[in-house]
């Protein structure tokens, strides 16, 4: 009897390292938010200049330890000066994808509090995971 829902097994060989990048990338969101309220502190309602330039120092960081992590823990790979350009190529483009989703739902949203446009910002980096995830795992760290 063929079951109605088979994963691919490529598929199931993924999901350990999915997880372990799902780990580390909540170190990186911590780092992230972190830099994020730090640049944000005080400043109540900020320009959107000021909201890309927190979200981008925050990014940063966080890419910086995503990078030295993943290539030990997620994808055991040899950090190398290609690897760590094509890391920052797809860490460009989640950038690209977080900054615009931010923007978007800043506009849609109007939050209003800190703790509002904390959300967005999550609601931004999950949707950059997915790009960043795919890229690493296909271009950055592929053997």
């Amino acid at each position: 009897m063929t079951p109605l829902f088979k994963l691919p097994a490529r598929r199931l060989r993924d999901a350990p390292s999915f997880f372990r990048f799902a780990t580390v990338g909540g170190t990186a969101t911590i780092i992230d938010f972190f830099f994020f309220n730090i640049v944000l502190a005080g400043r109540g309602d900020p320009s959107t200049a000021h909201l890309l330039a927190a979200a981008t120092i925050g990014f940063t960081f966080a890419t910086y330890a995503s990078y030295q992590l993943n290539s030990r823990f997620t994808f055991h790979s040899a950090r190398s000066h290609s690897a760590l350009g094509r890391y920052a190529g797809i860490a460009i483009g989640g950038l690209l994808i977080h900054n615009a989703t931010l923007l978007l739902l800043r506009g849609q949203l109007n939050p209003s509090t800190v703790i509002e446009l904390n959300a967005v910002k999550f609601v931004a980096l999950s949707v950059s995971m997915i790009w960043n995830y795919v890229g690493y795992r296909n271009i950055a760290f592929h053997a």
